[in-house]
């Protein structure tokens, strides 16, 4: 079973379908177009943008980093990091997301949505 940062951020396309998401993936099914935004899986980058069919294999899937955000299309994935960059930034001064995620920053209201 798949961890779940406890406010999912979720791109436009996704929106509403973040229950079904969340079981597909958990299942490791593959859904057609949409894209996981995780930690990084190396310690010299921040995040990774994964592509759902990549949890067909059961090695990806249980070393699958923390899941931040979800999207359908690589673009909304794109938006959802650009989004995660500018809250780091306004909270922080800087654009470490892995310390602005991990330290439970309240959210402002924006385009992805908490689950």
């Amino acid at each position: 079973m798949a961890n779940w940062y406890k406010n999912l951020y979720v791109g436009e396309t996704a929106k509403g379908r973040e229950r079904k998401i969340r079981h597909q993936v958990n299942r490791g099914r593959f859904l057609p177009g949409l894209y996981l935004i995780t930690y990084a899986a190396n310690e010299k980058d921040q995040l990774d943008i994964i592509e759902s069919r990549y949890l067909v294999q059961k090695r990806v899937r249980n070393t699958l980093p923390e899941i931040i955000g979800v999207a359908f299309g690589y673009q909304e994935a794109l938006e959802i990091v650009r989004e995660i960059a500018e809250e780091a930034f306004e909270n922080t001064g800087d654009c470490d997301f892995r310390h602005f995620l991990q330290s439970n920053t309240p959210r402002q209201s924006s385009g992805a949505s908490n689950l």
